[in-house]
């Protein structure tokens, strides 16, 4: 039996269209396979894992502490975002306003630039430090999924660091899990 040049064609077509589905099937629906890697940026006193290479910036704040310098490493995995920084503060406020002081004023900045409502502060240690986990609702956008929102701040001497997630409310949790459950902060700056 001949098979005609226009089936053949027909065949290789349909090869080409299954294999690219196989290929990038799971992906289909706007989510972004990114690899993660270990980030730790020289000096800086933390490592972390992040899908990609985490974008840099320097944020400066005028606050009633003085002018602060925050650094920033934000990635994204799709429609997920993380993000660790890290400020140095005057000494004298950490000893005059306490780290209590210091997370409340953290989580107001973050709720506030995100637009977001806090569901939870609570408690948290990281290398022995006691620091604070914030969960938080943030708003809907269109044509996206719902997200939720997870930070951590932590105070080691002069420095407050901030670990940041928004992630897709269906399967999100493996990803903060991931990403919290590696952040080591050696504060060697």
């Amino acid at each position: 039996m001949k098979i005609s040049s226009a089936a053949s064609r027909s065949f290789v077509l349909l090869t080409i269209v299954v294999a690219m589905m196989a290929v990038i099937g799971p992906n289909a629906k706007g989510t972004v396979k990114t690899p993660w890697n270990n980030f730790v940026p020289d000096g800086q006193g933390f490592s972390v894992l992040m899908p990609g290479t985490p974008m840099v910036k320097e944020v400066h704040t005028k606050s009633f502490i003085g002018e602060l310098t925050t650094h920033e490493y934000d990635a994204n995995d799709g429609l997920d975002t993380y993000s660790v920084d890290f400020t140095d503060l005057p000494g004298f406020a950490v000893s005059f306003a306490g780290s209590d002081t210091i997370y409340e004023h953290a989580k107001g900045a973050l709720l506030k630039e995100t637009l977001s409502k806090g569901i939870s502060f609570t408690d948290v240690t990281l290398n022995g430090v006691k620091g604070k986990r914030l969960v938080y609702d943030t708003p809907t956008k269109p044509d996206h999924p719902e997200m939720e929102g997870e930070a951590r701040f932590f105070l080691f001497g002069d420095r407050l660091y901030g670990a940041d997630a928004v992630v897709a409310m269906n399967g999100g949790k493996e990803k903060l899990g991931r990403f919290f459950s590696s952040l080591a902060i050696t504060n060697k700056h």
